[in-house]
């Protein structure tokens, strides 16, 4: 075969660009790319919602992908705090967890312990939105598995006992609990950004 003829019947890889620009998707071009994660998985499951809500449709199958992609967000957002805690934490070795963990009760325990004592200006009351989400996540689908698959381990049906979730007030409240945390996050980064700026004027 001729090169030619082999770049003709060349086909692009899975994870490859096209022409058609507006398709492609950049990765990889933020120091810190974490961000990029977080946000995306909550602005898919608001997609969803918002289709759902328009449509009137597919309810009964996006469910599953709406509550995964918002807990998985939150996941990941309490995961981001703690990192970023830690970092302003005097003894950051007290507060040991396992990064693996998708416990959500355990994860935000150990966030919520830390952001108090590196930010003295909140209250437990500051982080309602956030128990409660965490709260029922964590009693309906602890492993963050049911609503990834239909069957336990055991053979068993996931969410067992569940019969209905309104994705609008579902979203409503996550997106509360979400909103809370990226203010955490934000003045987490202030308060590194603080301490930088006067490790830099020390010398």
């Amino acid at each position: 075969m001729s090169r030619k003829n082999r770049r003709k019947d060349a086909r692009p890889g899975l994870l490859a660009s096209g022409s058609d620009w507006h398709n492609n998707a950049c990765l990889n071009y933020m120091p810190d790319h974490g961000t990029a994660y977080t946000e995306g998985y909550r602005r898919a499951a608001e997609i969803l919602i918002r289709h759902i809500d328009g449509s009137g449709r597919d309810q009964d199958f996006l469910v599953y992908p709406v509550v995964f992609l918002y807990r998985h967000h939150i996941e990941l957002l309490i995961k981001q705090i703690i990192a970023l805690a830690l970092r302003l934490a005097d003894e950051p070795e007290k507060y040991a967890y396992k990064k693996d963990d998708h416990n959500l009760n355990s994860l935000w325990s150990v966030a919520q312990r830390l952001v108090m004592e590196v930010d003295d200006s909140y209250r437990p009351s500051d982080f309602r939105p956030v128990k409660e989400v965490v709260k029922e996540l964590h009693l309906t689908d602890q492993r963050a598995t049911d609503f990834r698959y239909a069957r336990k381990n055991d053979g068993t049906r996931s969410l067992e006992g569940v019969r209905y979730i309104n994705s609008r007030l579902f979203g409503e409240k996550m997106g509360a609990a979400s909103d809370c945390l990226d203010g955490i996050d934000n003045s987490l980064r202030c308060l590194l950004e603080r301490d930088a700026d006067m490790r830099a004027d020390i010398g």
